[in-house]
């Protein structure tokens, strides 16, 4: 019967070990693989769209984890007229309960752990765009403004963003949509990132002068509402949406 040496390089990628939590970790426990697993939870993307959500990591190395993923059974690929579009088998769509386990104790446990280069303006747009119930959403446009102070220099040309909610879908604009705006948020950033996790109430935020809020009442309700923003702080579950 054939043996692997502990120096052969093929037993390095692996444990060694038949323990199914060593073989579990063997393909999600690889640097960046939970993230892309992550963007996934949230529903079939093309490749442009996992990599919004892992800026830092290259795209060879995302090609890398993206086959290995599809050689592991976790995720399936579809053609397209150009390119691939992704998403989580069923094996794939159990591991979920590990990224939402993760969310949990990130937000029990991690909250003193976020550095101020951390805090990137994009990254929070694409994660409440995608974390909008789409059932809240009014059954008319709601047109946000944000504007954000305490941005690192890296980020610095992205300080203003605008978001449409409509009835069936939550649109993120760099640029000015040249829509009447409803609602206006100015927020340090870092404030807002908190309040958004949950770490942070609004109301306390508000009160310190952190963030401001101007609008009319009934739109900021709505707004509050959609991007699931509490007065208190509170445990902020992961939410995905179901697939059509």
């Amino acid at each position: 019967m054939e043996r692997w040496s502990r120096d052969d390089p093929q037993a390095m990628k692996g444990y060694g070990q038949f323990c199914p939590v060593a073989k579990t970790a063997e393909i999600f426990a690889q640097r960046w693989t939970p993230l892309i697993i992550r963007e996934l939870c949230f529903g079939p993307r093309r490749f442009n769209e996992i990599h919004v959500g892992v800026p830092l990591m290259s795209r060879a190395l995302l090609v890398q984890r993206l086959t290995e993923l599809e050689e592991a059974g976790v995720i399936a690929t579809q053609p397209l007229s150009q390119g691939k579009l992704y998403s989580l088998t069923p094996a794939g769509a159990e591991m979920s309960q590990l990224i939402c386990l993760m969310s949990d104790w990130g937000q029990r446990h991690g909250q003193g752990r976020i550095a101020q280069e951390e805090l990137d303006p994009t990254l929070l747009m694409w994660g409440m765009k995608r974390q909008v119930d789409l059932n809240e959403l009014p059954d008319h446009d709601v047109v946000l403004r944000f504007e954000f102070r305490g941005v690192p220099k890296a980020h610095a040309a992205r300080r203003y963003w605008w978001m449409i909610l409509r009835s069936d879908d939550v649109e993120v604009c760099l640029k000015d949509p040249g829509r009447d705006v409803d609602v206006v948020l100015a927020s340090d950033l870092e404030a807002f990132v908190r309040v958004w996790m949950g770490h942070r109430g609004l109301q306390d935020a508000l009160a310190k002068g952190d963030i401001t809020l101007s609008g009319d009442k009934a739109r900021i309700a709505e707004f509050k509402r959609a991007l699931r923003i509490a007065d208190q702080a509170a445990l902020k579950t992961l939410y995905f949406r179901p697939a059509a």
